[in-house]
């Protein structure tokens, strides 16, 4: 029986907004642990883990992990690729889901299907089809094998280690490569709902308040229609401008 596990890939390190995973979407609660607990029970998916970096900057998502009870590993901070190797190695893992930290609404149902249909196709490689999805919303499912294939090849790049995936997808006539089409009403590819500024922050944080308050579950389906609400959408980006 194969093993699948899901990577949370994060570190406080960034250039443009650094901490922003451990900033507070509502009541305290991290943008990392609240991505944390939409993702603990995901269909196909055998366990959740976090993958930060050995700098010490990171022993505050150590902390929160542990809180958090999901399981977390180090390794380096540029070399990403090694640093999913080593999670795949410690959990025994056959398929590995790559969850980048940038964006607090991640939808399980999104994943499930992407590790579904990857297992269906026999697939090296599985992502959302292009323009698919609002972005932040996205994952990427691939085999330890095929990682352990990258890690090998003298041609890779730093770049190529720092992003996992790239090469796959510079290179997608090598590999047995699957995108999944997601129905009309998930797909907004003008819609970002990832955080990379102080002003992505306000509008998550404003976008979780507006979806809640009409009492729907935080999920891609709900972002998509809170989306289409015009009126409300424009309400909310007057308000952060103002």
């Amino acid at each position: 029986m194969t093993r699948t596990v899901a990577v949370i890939q994060a570190r406080t390190g960034s250039n443009r907004l650094p901490g922003k995973i451990l900033e507070t979407l509502h009541d305290d609660v991290s943008l990392l642990a609240y991505q944390c607990r939409q993702l603990r029970m995901i269909d196909g998916v055998d366990e959740l883990v976090i993958a930060t970096t050995t700098n010490p900057d990171d022993d505050a998502v150590v902390t929160l992990a542990e809180r958090e009870g999901i399981p977390v590993f180090r390794g380096s901070e540029e070399d990403v690729l090694s640093r999913f190797l080593l999670v795949a190695d410690e959990t025994v893992a056959d398929t590995l889901v790559r969850i980048t930290s940038d964006s607090p609404f991640r939808d399980p149902a999104v994943i499930a299907r992407c590790v579904a249909e990857h297992k269906a196709e026999r697939a090296d490689y599985t992502r959302p089809s292009a323009g698919h999805l609002p972005k932040g919303l996205r994952a990427e499912v691939v085999e330890t094998a095929v990682l352990r294939q990258l890690n090998a090849a003298a041609e890779t790049t730093p770049r190529d280690r720092e992003h996992v995936t790239v090469f796959i997808r510079d290179h997608l006539d090598r590999f047995r490569c699957h995108t999944v089409d997601f129905p009309d009403a998930l797909r907004r590819p003008d819609f970002d709902v990832s955080v990379d500024t102080i002003e992505d922050l306000a509008l998550v944080r404003a976008l979780y308040v507006a979806i809640t308050e009409r009492g729907w579950p935080v999920d891609t389906a709900h972002l998509c229609r809170l989306h289409d609400e015009t009126h409300v959408l424009k309400s909310i980006l007057t308000d952060l401008a103002s």
